[in-house]
């Protein structure tokens, strides 16, 4: 009879400790979908920064400054070599 009782006590806290461990796996679950809404945002906003220095680099391009000079001709000898190769590509 002792072993039934202390197989109860047993199974009752396992139970218990279930309990405890759903409702912190819901919690989890809960910050984890929200920092995966705020990466997402943060990832937006980078993609928005770097567009907009780009921008940057080719005014300041334009306005004589030649580290950016060189940045902005790279930049279009690398896209031109890129529409060469697709259009080997395509005759292909």
């Amino acid at each position: 009879m002792d072993y039934l009782k202390t197989l109860q006590e047993k199974i009752s806290l396992l139970l218990e400790k279930l309990d405890e461990t759903k409702v912190l796996n819901e919690s989890l679950e809960s910050k984890n979908e929200y920092l995966i809404k705020v990466n997402k945002d943060l990832e937006t906003k980078i993609k928005i920064i770097k567009a907009k220095e780009k921008q940057l680099k080719i005014v300041s391009a334009i306005n004589e400054d030649d580290s950016d000079k060189q940045y902005f001709k790279n930049k279009i000898d690398y896209l031109i070599k890129e529409i060469d190769y697709c259009i080997d590509r395509i005759s292909i």
